[in-house]
């Protein structure tokens, strides 16, 4: 597990933020006893694994930011959307917004003031076909597909991810018609990274990265900005 502290600007402010990624657990216990008792009803061992995975990472950020080294006084709760929900006396208004993919989870945890979600993807696992018959994609989306030179795979996976992301940092998931949340221009701003921006958010913009066969994708206030990029391991 790895935490990554970073700045976040907007204007004239500035506010911390901490990013971690963990692909292992720990043997100290890190749950609380509540969300002790909600791991132990999966039924599968692969969806445990994820739900801990994803709680780590989501308290290893927290605790970073707020100071806390017992996370088991961090509890995350599920919104009515699954969104994750922070409880601690001194989380104020901090909130977090995790993801887990094959074995790798992520987590950002930020002020509310500022929303911002992630979602990462393994490319391996993606079925281009499939995320394009589901996406809906935008005409912006379709010309950078095939004028990209990205590998299809990892180009639905750019897509899918900043879906998920906008979904996550509207709190709404990614409930109801995808194509609401397609991107208006997407661009490359260096060696597997791209920027784009939302055909029906112009608020937000999202920040994707190809590291390691997967993609990582950060979508926040189009007018704010991270420190530095995001590290995956």
């Amino acid at each position: 597990m790895s935490t990554q502290s970073l700045v976040l600007r907007h204007g004239n402010s500035e506010q911390p933020a901490c990013f971690a990624t963990g692909g292992a657990l720990p043997a100290e216990e890190f749950l609380s006893a509540d969300e002790k008792k909600l791991s132990e009803n999966f039924k599968f061992k692969a969806k445990q694994e994820s739900f801990l995975l994803g709680r780590l990472a989501a308290k290893r950020a927290l605790g970073a930011l707020i100071s806390e080294p017992d996370l088991r006084r961090i509890v995350i709760r599920s919104g009515v959307y699954g969104q994750p929900l922070v409880d601690h006396p001194h989380a104020g208004a901090a909130q977090v917004t995790v993801s887990h993919s094959h074995g790798l989870a992520v987590a950002l945890a930020f002020p509310a003031a500022y929303p911002m979600g992630i979602d990462i993807e393994t490319v391996a696992a993606v079925s281009a076909p499939v995320v394009l018959g589901e996406l809906g994609a935008s005409p912006a989306e379709l010309s950078w597909l095939v004028s990209s030179g990205v590998d299809e795979a990892t180009a639905c996976c750019v897509l899918w991810t900043a879906r998920e992301a906008l979904g996550k940092t509207l709190q709404i998931g990614i409930n109801g018609p995808l194509g609401i949340l397609a991107l208006a221009t997407i661009e490359g701003t260096g060696e597997g990274r791209w920027a784009g921006s939302y055909a029906n958010f112009p608020q937000c913009r999202c920040l994707a990265q190809a590291q390691g066969g997967r993609v990582l994708t950060l979508a926040m206030p189009k007018d704010a900005e991270l420190s530095a990029s995001l590290r995956l391991p």
